[in-house]
């Protein structure tokens, strides 16, 4: 094909009707729900048409309809072959033409699927965040087949999946997650003054950064016995905890026993967190189960170092021993180790954020991974 051609088709614009259908539970917003939303505005600035489909008076709704250049549908979603979902889904297909949706929980994959069968071809994508496949006749007969193919931001999910049998490797698709450059830029603000006022920390404080929900595969309790040890050794780390879960006033009581309340901050779910991380000194990730781990490429937005767990697709995150240092998950004694390294070595705390940061620019942010997702949709359309 010639040249001109091939730059001709590349500048096309192919517009989508595009449906991301996410039924978590009204109060959670976690890692994908982040990214179901920074992919539908991207393809909305691309020229998509983009809806979000989940629970009435939901976080992930509430969030996502900031954003005006998408549209967000509340409903209501229980069992996963309601009839009464399904024809209003179906209902949705129709109406708006959709070509591709875009399902978070098995639970979306068969809704879809069922809804399909009552109207549209629209193409289903399964965008797990963790392996939700099982080995089950169910997954078998009643998800699976629905499904047209599997985006996964890292290998090991992509394997970890396969094992079920269900579902082929032909069928996913490789899709690193990016983070909005727009948002991850340093303004002109003190963030570290703010963030030693907003939450009462000494000058000469070490800030520790820790983000994700409060759930037993975040590891939380790891970093807390760690600080049992560091307590004498590092006495001016300080430890903060970003976001919300099931577990918070466990860890609450877990720090009180350990008398440790002065060395930690539960900051909440921030819509601005990123001002705290860029006011932050070093981030903390102390997992055992991380299928991508999108807050490490945020700490390497904001060059700093990382300490994190080896388990999932972390390694395919980091460059380990560059960007950041690697441990076994829940082995408390290496991770107080590895904090206690860069508490005493401000140079390798500099070279491994200025690592990161290059290794984030080049190929964890928001832009590059639309681009790749534009590609994707319109291939999977084709099929």
């Amino acid at each position: 094909m010639p040249c001109y051609i091939k730059c001709s088709l590349k500048m096309a614009t192919i517009r989508h009707n595009i449906l991301f259908l996410n039924s978590i539970d009204k109060s959670i917003w976690g890692g994908l729900e982040h990214w179901m939303e920074m992919c539908g505005t991207g393809l909305a600035d691309k020229g998509h048409n983009i809806w979000f489909a989940g629970r009435e008076d939901s976080e992930f709704l509430r969030r996502v309809g900031l954003n005006s250049t998408v549209k967000t549908i509340p409903m209501q979603i229980s069992g996963d072959f309601k009839p009464a979902t399904i024809n209003i889904l179906a209902g949705i297909f129709k109406e708006y033409d959709i070509d591709v949706v875009l399902c978070n929980f098995v639970k979306d994959v068969r809704l879809a699927g069922a809804a399909r069968k009552l109207h549209s071809g629209a193409k289903i994508i399964w965008t797990p965040g963790v392996n939700l496949a099982k080995k089950s006749l169910s997954h078998k007969f009643l998800m699976a087949p629905f499904v047209d193919s599997v985006i996964v931001p890292s290998k090991q999910l992509r394997d970890e999946i396969v094992e079920s049998g269900f579902i082929q490797k032909e069928q996913f698709e490789l899709l690193p997650i990016g983070i909005d450059e727009n948002l991850w830029i340093r303004k002109e603000i003190d963030y570290r003054g703010q963030l030693l006022k907003n939450y009462n920390l000494p000058d000469d404080a070490i800030i520790c950064v820790t983000s994700g929900r409060f759930v037993e595969q975040k590891g939380h309790t790891f970093l807390i016995q760690a600080a049992v040890d560091l307590k004498n050794s590092c006495p001016r780390v300080y430890y903060l905890f970003l976001g919300n879960g099931p577990l918070e006033q466990k860890l609450k009581d877990e720090i009180a026993l350990h008398n440790l309340q002065k060395q930690f901050r539960f900051c909440g779910l921030l819509d601005n967190h990123q001002d705290v991380i860029f006011g932050a000194d070093l981030s903390v990730h102390p997992a055992i189960v991380e299928p991508f781990g999108i807050v490490l490429v945020e700490a390497m937005a904001a060059s700093l170092p990382v300490v994190a767990t080896r388990v999932g697709g972390i390694p395919e995150v980091v460059c380990e021993d560059e960007s950041a240092i690697l441990v076994e998950p829940s082995h408390t004694e290496e991770l107080t180790t590895a904090i206690e390294r860069l508490y005493n070595d401000n140079s390798s705390c500099t070279q491994m954020g200025q690592k990161g940061y290059q290794l984030y620019q080049k190929r964890f942010r928001k832009s590059t991974m639309i681009d790749s997702l534009d590609d994707m949709i319109d291939r999977i359309i084709l099929q």
